[in-house]
């Protein structure tokens, strides 16, 4: 079971507009919107009733946060008055693709609270504006969030600091699940905003901080995985985990470990999604002469790799072709933290024909695993990578829907 929630157009669900102006004696210009299904609720977006040919801009503007976001983008009619986001490029502005979703993940600003601060649901107005810089039609567009009224509560297990989500409308029947893995970044924040992004689709997820939390090692060195494993059992343990449908998702470094666990434990792992993740184990940051993690107070592989992009140790290779069950991977082409299409590739070798999904990362950056449809963070991300960024995040999403929906079949 997975939860699709259904997004709001206001006035009215289809096409709701305020035309101030009409083309030629015809309809008069419209801001039409349609749910699609998908995860965290796609629309599509056309405009219509416009003079063939043309020039206007298309506006987004939300506030939350107590922030302003915002974003536009200019278009040329076609010869029926008309403008169809999902093929259509603007000719400038926030994003640069065809895109139904370009003008709400194109809105940029800073927040407080990363991007959970998109969980909830929020209005974002949208509005045609001709060359003179006269409203010609808008619509205000209620969008659910990426994990409204998900629950979040603190995991009670010894030696363990981690985030229990469930889905908000949990009936209680066990469904799939997903042990949830942060990267380099450390503590429980971002792994714990990923599990809530899960629960968001309708799956329980447990996030787990491995390092950078009270009591536990300040750098990614010398780590012991054993909360992590003890983090498993207990979830094995819940009533409401399919325990043949448990998944480990790691992005980036917690990837590597995400992998090591479907490997490692395949009886107990059904899979593994892993952006912008090794699939060797790489030496620990910033000391490279360290591991990054051990068990029982030993170094977790024979090697590890000091060198990313280098061919790694032997014996730093995650056996990933042992794992059973589908591994889920995305990346980018301009990630500037490490090399993680090559990565990538190397993973897909390794697996010959198991079965795994590899979302081609083009152009985007590292940060693939957020979910597709939130605004940007950072106004000084050029267009071109925000926009391959979000087209990635977009099939990373829809690859990860579809293998919890499969498995809770």
């Amino acid at each position: 079971m997975t939860s699709r929630r259904r997004l709001a157009v206001a006035p009215a669900l289809a096409a709701a507009v305020l035309a101030l102006t009409a083309c030629g004696g015809g309809a008069p210009p419209a801001i039409e919107v349609t749910p699609v299904d998908g995860p965290f609720d796609p629309v599509d977006v056309r405009v219509t009733g416009l003079a063939p040919g043309a020039t206007i801009t298309l506006t987004a503007t939300t506030r939350v946060d107590d922030m302003p976001f915002d974003s536009r983008a200019t278009f040329a009619a076609d010869a029926n008055g008309r403008i169809d986001l999902a093929t259509t490029a603007p000719a400038s502005g926030s994003w640069t693709t065809a895109d139904p979703m370009g003008p709400f993940w194109s809105m940029s600003s800073v927040s407080r609270r990363w991007w959970s601060v998109f969980d909830e649901p929020y209005v974002v107005a949208l509005a045609v504006v001709d060359a003179s810089g006269e409203t010609l039609a808008e619509v205000t567009v209620d969008r659910p969030g990426t994990a409204p009224g998900v629950e979040t509560r603190p995991m009670e297990a010894s030696g363990v600091i981690g985030a229990y989500t469930l889905p908000a409308d949990h009936s209680g029947e066990p469904l799939p699940a997903a042990l949830v893995l942060g990267g380099s970044e450390g503590g429980l924040e971002t792994a714990m905003m990923t599990a809530q992004w899960i629960a968001g689709l309708g799956y329980p997820a447990l996030a787990v901080s491995y390092f950078d939390e009270p009591g536990q090692p300040t750098e990614l060195e010398n780590v012991p995985i054993e909360p992590v494993l003890t983090a498993l059992e207990w979830l094995h343990a819940q009533p409401e985990v399919d325990t043949d449908a448990l998944f480990t998702f790691g992005y980036s470094r917690g990837g590597e470990l995400a992998l090591w666990l479907a490997a490692e434990h395949p009886d107990r792992v059904a899979g593994a999604f892993a952006p912008v993740g090794s699939g060797y184990l790489v030496c620990g940051v910033p000391d490279l002469s360290a591991p990054a993690w051990i068990l029982g107070g030993e170094p977790l592989s024979a090697a590890c790799a000091r060198e990313i992009g280098r061919e790694p140790p032997a014996g730093s290779l995650i056996d990933v072709a042992a794992i059973d069950g589908p591994v889920v991977l995305a990346c980018g082409g301009e990630d500037a933290l490490w090399p993680s299409c090559p990565l990538m590739d190397d993973i897909v070798a390794r697996r010959g024909s198991a079965e795994t999904i590899a979302v081609p990362g083009d152009g985007a950056s590292h940060f693939v695993s957020i979910p597709p449809g939130v605004p940007g963070l950072d106004p000084e991300i050029p267009v071109e990578i925000h926009s391959a960024t979000h087209a990635v995040r977009r099939a990373f999403w829809d690859a990860a829907a579809d293998v919890f929906a499969a498995a809770s079949r």
